[in-house]
């Protein structure tokens, strides 16, 4: 079962990620991808018991930042070219 359970996690991570390549840029990939890790962390903390250390808190923390700071709309208004 823990195995079947791993290879579901990133099979699904896996389909994720070529949607949103498919329909989007690069940049969202990332963000796809950093959102799977911390996707995949929340269901080992629940299915096995995973208890992540600071640092992990921090790099986890940090790609929400990221994540919230690139999809705030633009505050100044396009330039006419």
């Amino acid at each position: 079962p823990i195995v079947l359970t791993v290879i579901t996690v990133q099979a699904v991570g896996g389909l994720i990620v070529a949607v949103v390549v498919k329909y989007a840029d690069n940049v969202l990939k990332v963000f796809a991808s950093s959102f799977s890790i911390l996707l995949s962390c929340l269901i080992s903390a629940l299915a096995f018991d995973f208890r992540p250390n600071r640092s992990f808190l921090v790099g986890a923390s940090l790609v929400l930042l990221s994540t919230v700071m690139y999809s705030k709309p633009s505050k100044r208004p396009p330039r006419d070219v």
